[in-house]
């Protein structure tokens, strides 16, 4: 295919991804640039197929697709600009808002212990859980995806639950009109100090997959590098993680500019943070190393109640990503297991220290139930 012919991209009907909607946009964004053709085919086994037969140029993908399916012989063309990665909940009030007790539908175990760091009061419910409640349990297993999640705000309006948390992607594809509160990446100072909420790896991504040999550069106006690198760490990241931290665990890699991190954390307040990347001994707004973006990874875990966190965070050059992420990933298993170990007591004395210090004391946190 030469840059200026007619591009074809194959995609599937919502998966619950966000991928159809991103990738109907971008079509219609560049597509008044050049000749960009969208086909519909059924299902993703049967796009990848029409793809290696040559009947098209590229297939829209999410990211947990390429991990899932058939990609020998395929490569990841690029990119598109990520969509917010965060998830939100579907309720009529702020979670700070809702009643003592309330039923909340959540059936990842990541948010679950999230919420419950922010409001350890609440009554989250996975769905089978949600079903027996309801004496619904027949209903849902009746229900495809598509048809669940309409079923699940009609519960919301009819009061059966307060509230459901969901991928982003999710509330926007089936066009809810229930109102919906970001769970954000960020510390919310104007909502009581909201704890932040890391999300799951990988999600938000739209991935363009082409067959061997696919010239990048014809499509280098529609993809986005720093979504590229966001992912290949994000994904390195989980991959590197033990089987059963994987559900446990929130990690997110995005590309900045270093005005804006500082910008925000002199809102914070973040001391720490504000000396690591300004030079103390320069005129202000100068930077330690040289200027442009950097790239910013944070991971983090919760124990089942919500009442302990280990979390770690990093930003570095992109030059430097991935000996960062490595990094990273060596401080967060080590903070685990201090924080998971039972401390023995010691018969060493150390001058000015108290005694409790040599006492033997349990583990700071537990990670299953």
């Amino acid at each position: 295919m030469e840059n200026g012919e007619r591009l074809v991209i194959f995609t599937t009907p919502s998966r619950n991804d966000g991928v159809r909607l991103h990738i109907e946009r971008a079509v219609e964004t560049h597509g008044k640039h050049r000749d960009l053709s969208l086909k519909q085919l059924p299902h993703m086994e049967t796009a990848l197929q029409s793809l290696r037969d040559g009947a098209g140029d590229l297939v829209a993908m999410s990211a947990f697709d390429w991990q899932q399916q058939d990609v020998e012989g395929l490569i990841i063309a690029g990119l598109l600009t990520r969509k917010e990665p965060t998830w939100v909940l579907v309720a009529n009030d702020k979670p700070e808002y809702l009643k003592q007790g309330a039923y909340i539908l959540c059936d990842h175990e990541l948010l679950r212990r999230q919420m419950m760091r922010l409001r350890g009061d609440l009554t989250l419910e996975t769905m089978e859980e949600m079903g027996k409640r309801l004496n619904a349990t027949a209903t849902i297993s009746e229900l495809d995806e598509e048809d669940i999640w309409p079923w699940v705000e009609g519960l919301l309006k009819n009061g059966n639950i307060d509230g459901f948390i969901v991928p982003r992607a999710i509330h926007a594809s089936h066009r809810m009109k229930s109102r919906r509160h970001t769970l954000g990446l960020q510390r919310d100072n104007s909502e009581s100090n909201r704890e932040r909420f890391i999300p799951p790896p990988l999600h938000g991504f739209t991935m363009l997959v082409g067959r061997n040999g696919f010239p990048k550069a014809s499509i280098q106006d529609m993809v986005d590098q720093s979504a590229e690198l966001a992912y290949r760490l994000e994904a390195a990241i989980l991959e590197s993680l033990e089987p059963s931290l994987r559900p446990i665990v929130g990690a997110f890699v995005e590309q900045r500019k270093i005005a804006t991190i500082l910008k925000k954390a002199s809102e914070d307040g973040d001391e720490a943070l504000l000396n690591t990347l300004v030079d103390p001994n320069k005129e202000r707004g100068l930077y330690k190393g040289k200027g442009g973006p950097r790239i910013e990874m944070i991971i983090e875990t919760l124990n089942p109640e919500g009442t302990v966190t280990a979390a770690c965070e990093r930003i570095v050059q992109p030059e430097n990503s991935h000996i960062g992420m490595v990094n990273l990933l060596k401080e967060f298993m080590d903070l685990l297991a201090v924080m998971t170990t039972d401390h023995e007591g010691s018969n060493r004395r150390i001058l000015g220290l108290p005694p409790s210090f040599n006492e033997p004391s349990p583990r700071l946190m537990n990670l299953d139930e």
